[in-house]
């Protein structure tokens, strides 16, 4: 299996964490796909129907649980990864509607046609279908009223860099708006709860802590991470991926 990562242009560095590439050119094999705290738009470039439809574009929404994609041979697949709360800017599609779902991005960007997978198509070197990618985001961003959501990426912001566990209450009262109000803004644009997305968060926060600190014991680690006891990690840990804490060892 060939995976690459790639950094967005300057232009689109505060929208777009990342664009990703995904081919299996050698046989067929599985893979366990875990919840990272993004949303990304999918392009099926190959001719392969896994693990979505050939010949679409669609938005996998904000996932809460793991599942296990089957890739063929002749999978190829190229991916925009958004920064928590930042596909907004390009729908006023509630995102909580598609969690945990995939779905066609005409339901929720009408410009996302599939016409552009022929373009895509026409071109063989990745850095050329990144740019083209990046040419179709801005045009749909031009056209755009709607602002990034300040608040929204203050409180994910929050959340993913700091180590505290701050309770919903807490972060209404410092961002000066009600718990009712954050919460409701907080699902439409970045696609779960608060509660949630700082569940996911500490999920991958732990099993990277697990993974690089291979000498500490996961009792320390769960206390390092939140997390009450040994027991509360495991549980946090399989109900995310399916697998035990030391399996990322």
């Amino acid at each position: 299996m060939n995976y690459q990562e790639f950094k967005p242009s300057e232009r689109l560095g505060k929208l777009i964490d990342s664009y990703w590439f995904l081919s299996n050119i050698n046989q067929y094999t599985k893979q366990r796909v875990l919840p990272d705290g993004f949303i990304d738009i999918i392009f099926n470039l190959g001719k392969s129907n896994s693990p979505i439809p050939k010949d679409t574009i669609v938005v996998s929404g904000m996932m809460t649980k793991f599942f296990n994609a089957s890739l063929a041979t002749d999978t190829e697949l190229l991916g925009i990864r958004f920064k928590s709360g930042q596909l907004s800017i390009l729908t006023n599609h509630p995102l909580f509607e598609i969690k945990n779902k995939i779905v066609d991005a005409c339901e929720i960007i009408p410009e996302l046609s599939h016409k552009k997978l022929g373009q895509l198509e026409e071109h063989k070197n990745i850095e050329k279908k990144l740019e083209l990618i990046e040419s179709v985001i801005c045009k749909i961003l031009s056209t755009k009223k709607s602002p990034t959501d300040s608040l929204i990426t203050s409180v994910t912001d929050f959340i993913l860099n700091s180590s505290e566990l701050m309770h919903i209450s807490k972060l209404a009262k410092n961002h000066y708006i009600s718990l009712r109000q954050l919460e409701r803004r907080f699902k439409n644009k970045v696609g779960v709860t608060v509660k949630e997305f700082t569940s996911i968060v500490r999920f991958n926060r732990t099993i990277n802590s697990i993974a690089n600190n291979p000498d500490r014991s996961l009792l320390h680690l769960a206390f390092d991470n939140g997390y009450y006891d040994h027991s509360h990690l495991t549980n946090e840990i399989k109900r995310f991926s399916g697998q035990i804490p030391s399996e990322f060892r």
